[in-house]
């Protein structure tokens, strides 16, 4: 078969439409581009990701012209408690917005321009090229673009077929769970979130986070423990028992409380791709690098990818005739990016020897964490 006589062509080939790829294809389509989204889902399923929008990443999204529409899924959190040790700390005033992934992604979805090509179905290949790379689908359809954004997730069968490899910065990083708590009384919580952190040396917690989303209260918890460590079948099995032994003094801050519904767990494994310049073709988002949720920098890694590629690299990008790999190295290489990138990488790994490392440095270091949490700076 002609590939090249029977392909699609757009200007862009997006592939993958978590937050990255459908921001992506909005922002561009937007610019006037002829866009293809390919993804697996005609609608995004649930999947236990990110749940908070922290107020940079609402600022960020608000630039790239997506932020009100998920807005109106979102439940605002004004005002956070903090506790440790059975108490209250201190009240923060902040802007915060409760959602789930999957309404955050359906909603910026949802924004895609209609001329938008939105094709349900799983890439089969990629093939970088400087003036014509190709996408081919597992049917044999197959797209031609000036650019392919390869904004896959944490999948990593696409970039290593493009021969990237894989820096597993650290292989289990830790565990994180997702659950909804009601008190035991049925009353409704009296406040829109708490951040409580226990003994992390006690736990290996090192904190966990309530918010209201929806109608029901959240809680996202933050560990560091093997993904089939005891630990994680007790919190699956007995959640309640298990969350009061592991944060204990929660039920004096929040009132006396049971887990309802399944708990979900997630593994984070942290890593960046290397050796990914190739011509015609771009990782952003998770394709390109995993971020720890503790760290609360999730989005704001993959907003900032989109908003540096969209809005500085492709409109130069496809003014000119050729897209070599060297111009794809310059986008990795940005100073916003980089710099996101980079601190996203050092905040992860530096939190877990806080919580885990029994070194002189990382004792000292955890007493600094607890004395800077106890006084809210």
């Amino acid at each position: 078969m002609d590939t090249a006589a029977a392909a699609i062509r757009r200007d862009v080939i997006v592939v993958g439409a978590g937050l990255a790829g459908s921001a992506a294809a909005t922002v561009l389509a937007r610019r006037g581009l002829s866009v293809a989204v390919i993804d697996p889902y005609a609608e995004f399923p649930p999947l236990f990701r990110a749940e908070k929008i922290e107020p940079d990443q609402a600022a960020l999204l608000q630039s790239l012209g997506l932020f009100e529409k998920v807005r109106e899924r979102t439940r605002i959190i004004r005002e956070i408690i903090h506790g440790r040790g059975g108490r209250v700390l201190y009240r923060r005033k902040i802007e915060q917005f409760g959602i789930s992934y999957c309404d955050t992604v359906n909603q910026v979805r949802a924004q895609i321009p209609e001329e938008v090509e939105f094709k349900v179905g799983r890439v089969e290949t990629l093939t970088p090229d400087a003036e014509h790379p190709q996408v081919v689908l597992a049917d044999g359809t197959v797209y031609e673009g000036r650019l392919v954004i390869v904004a896959s997730g944490m999948n990593g069968r696409l970039p290593e077929q493009l021969g990237a490899q894989k820096n597993m910065v650290h292989d289990e990083l830790s565990m994180v769970f997702g659950f909804m708590l009601e008190r035991s009384d049925g009353e409704p919580f009296p406040f829109e979130s708490v951040t409580y952190r226990p003994d992390p040396k006690a736990s290996r917690v090192d904190y966990l986070t309530l918010f209201l989303m929806g109608q029901m209260m959240r809680v996202n918890v933050f560990a560091y423990w093997p993904a089939r460590d005891a630990t994680t079948r007790e919190l699956l099995n007995n959640p309640t028992a298990t969350l009061a032994r592991l944060v204990p003094g929660l039920d004096k801050v929040i009132g006396a409380y049971v887990v309802k519904g399944k708990v979900e767990p997630f593994r984070i494994d942290l890593y960046r791709m290397q050796d990914c310049a190739r011509p015609g073709m771009v990782l952003i988002g998770d394709a390109y690098q995993s971020v720890c949720p503790s760290t609360g920098m999730g989005q704001s890694k993959v907003l900032t990818d989109v908003d540096v590629l969209c809005n500085e690299f492709v409109p130069k990008w496809l003014a000119a005739a050729r897209l070599p790999g060297e111009e794809i190295a310059a986008f990795y290489a940005h100073p916003r990016k980089a710099e996101v990138d980079d601190q996203a990488l050092s905040r992860a790994l530096s939190t877990r020897q806080c919580v885990v490392s029994d070194a002189l440095q990382w004792r000292v270091r955890r007493m600094v964490r607890a004395w800077r949490f106890a006084h809210g700076v």
